[in-house]
Parts: structure tokens; C-alpha cells; sequence
């Protein structure tokens, strides 16, 4: 057999996230479809799996292993994607009603969401999405691999005056329990929205105000982290497809970067929870109840910065209060 010819790299590969309609069925050719701003991206391999090993029988001939013994272990597979992105509105819309719900600006994360939690094989459920990478199967050129019925489990959004021409770039994380596909799936039709439709990305440097607790802070850099667990739940024992999953509860966290001075202390001496908000008059992120946790000097030569670790939560008053906001529209 002669060797082949083909080899793969990140540059030949454009990312599509689809809306599904069902659990276990990939977006349809008519879905409706996103581009992805796609910066980098990871993914599990398509056979991952683990070995089950039976022990060794006792007495004569106890030392070696038939392979009857050995199994593939594909009941429990979860398989991860990762994807790197420039901060688009479209995008974060996308990615906030994957992960909490809330599609439309300001995409809020309430205190009693997920509104939805029946995530069963065959359900028809528009949560779930599909993950569309081209040229990635292991034949490459013209053979695409796609992720069915993902769910999101983490953004992460990260703004540095200093880096990525200030450019606020996204990672979101997904898994799924279904194995992925190498195969074509072709959108035509529906709604797509491509890259070219994509053209404005937030940036630092377009920052009108930074407040915390109402103290106005000279910001350089935050990082902001909405996480939750997702596990798979039984499976079909002819396909190994998963019964469903289970999700738990959301966890928001962040760190923001800013000058050292008076402001930022009577900011951070707050016991009892207090109002962050970083907006650029377009993008902006706000927390009602956030609390510090923690917090040190960074002693440049450039002048002293505190970092500000924050843990976000919602007013109590009410669990329709929000957590965190992520408004991407003036």
C-alpha cells in the first residue's frame, strides 16, 4: 500500500455552528448556521476511547491475556470541542443562548436558568448544536468531520488593552456523547451567516467606562468565566448513543487588571456585594452582586495594578435577577 499524500493544517478549516431541531440528529441542510470567527479550536480524536481490562484468573496459565479479556469502553465517551474567537455580536449571541438560554442583547444569565432541562435522545430540542469543522477528517481535503448535539459548557471572554490588538476574544467549550461524524453535510439554504457579515469585533480600546461599586477604575485587562458540568447519562447498548445528559449549576468568575489608587480601595472594601460595569457604549459586561475574592498588586515599572478576582452572583430578591449581562448592541 503506497503512502498517502494527504496532511492537514488549522489554516484549511472553517468552523460552522448549526442550530439542531432534535437530540441526536445533526443541523439540517436548511438549519440555520453561523461561521464561526474561528481564531483556534481543538477537538477529540474520533476514536477516542479507553480499554477495559479484565483481571488475571488464578492458577495455571493466570499471567497472560486472551483478547476476549480486553474490551473497547465506549458506554462512557465524552468527546470535547474547543473553539477560539474573535468577539463578534453575532457570535456572543450565539454562544450565551447555547450555554444559559438568552440569544437577544443583553444576553442575561438569570438565577433560575437553565429553562431547559430535558435533554433525552430523540427529544426535539433547539439547545443542543452542532459543530461543523471542514477538511477535518482523516482523509482531509473534501472530507468534513461535525460534533452532533453538543452542549456548551463554559465562555470564556478575555479583553487586554495590551494584547491581541485589543481585540476581546471568546473560548467556548462543548461535549458531546455522541460519536462525531467523517462525512460531508452541506448547508443550503436556511439562514447562514458568514464571516463577511461579521466585520465588527469589540475592543478595549473602544472602553468608555469601567465601575466597580461605582468607583470609576482605569481598566488594562479582565477576563470573565461562565462554567458549568455536563454528563452523559446511560447508553443504548447496540450504538452506544447516550439515554441523554444531565447539567449542573452555572459558576461565573473573573479577574479584572486596573490602576492601583484610591478608587480601586474603597472599591474592593465591600462585604456585602456590589455592581460591576465594563462597557464600551457597543459591548458591555455587568454583574449586580459581585463579590471580590481576594486581591493583589502587581508592582510594574509602568506604574502599580491591583487584580481584582470577582465571583458574580444574582440579587436574592428574586431568581429572575441576572448574574451577569453580556449586551452586544448599543
Amino acid at each position: 500500500m503506497a503512502k498517502s499524500a494527504t496532511f492537514q493544517t488549522k489554516q484549511n478549516t472553517s468552523v460552522v455552528i448549526g442550530t439542531e431541531v432534535t437530540m441526536g440528529t445533526a443541523t439540517v441542510a436548511a438549519g440555520t448556521t453561523l461561521e464561526v470567527p474561528v481564531t483556534d479550536y481543538s477537538f477529540d480524536e474520533i476514536k477516542k476511547h479507553s480499554l477495559s481490562v479484565a483481571p488475571p484468573r488464578t492458577g495455571s496459565g493466570a499471567f497472560t491475556q486472551s483478547d476476549d479479556m480486553v474490551k473497547w469502553q465506549r458506554h462512557d465517551r465524552m468527546f470535547e470541542v474547543s473553539i477560539t474567537f474573535h468577539s463578534t455580536a453575532q457570535m456572543l449571541d450565539r454562544i450565551c443562548l447555547a450555554l444559559f438560554g438568552d440569544g437577544a442583547t443583553p444576553n442575561a444569565l438569570l438565577g433560575s436558568m437553565p429553562a431547559v432541562v430535558d435533554y433525552r435522545h430523540g427529544q426535539s430540542n433547539t439547545t443542543p448544536v452542532t459543530l461543523w469543522f471542514e477538511n477535518a477528517g482523516h482523509d482531509g481535503e473534501g472530507v468534513d468531520q461535525y460534533f452532533t448535539s453538543c452542549l456548551c459548557t463554559g465562555l470564556t471572554l478575555t479583553g487586554s488593552i495590551g494584547g491581541d490588538g485589543g481585540v476581546v476574544m471568546g473560548t467556548a467549550t462543548f461535549q458531546t456523547a455522541y460519536a462525531p461524524t467523517q462525512g460531508a453535510l452541506t448547508f443550503t439554504g436556511g439562514t447562514h451567516t458568514l464571516l463577511t457579515a461579521q466585520t465588527t469585533m469589540f475592543n478595549m480600546h473602544d472602553l468608555a467606562t469601567t465601575t466597580l461599586d461605582s468607583e470609576d477604575l482605569l481598566l488594562y485587562g479582565f477576563d470573565v468565566a461562565i462554567a458549568r458540568p455536563v454528563n452523559r447519562i446511560g447508553f443504548d447498548g447496540a450504538t452506544f448513543v447516550p439515554m441523554g445528559y444531565s447539567v449542573g449549576g452555572y459558576e461565573v468568575t473573573g479577574n479584572i487588571t486596573c490602576k492601583r489608587d484610591g478608587e480601586v480601595d474603597d472599591a474592593i472594601d465591600n462585604t456585602a456585594g456590589m455592581a460591576l460595569d465594563i462597557d464600551t457604549g457597543v459591548f458591555q459586561i455587568t454583574g449586580s452582586k459581585v463579590f471580590v475574592d481576594g486581591s493583589g498588586i502587581s508592582m510594574d515599572e509602568d506604574g502599580w495594578k491591583q487584580t481584582i478576582p470577582l465571583r458574580f452572583t444574582y440579587d436574592s430578591a428574586a431568581t429572575s435577577n441576572p448574574v451577569i449581562t453580556i449586551g452586544t448592541a448599543a
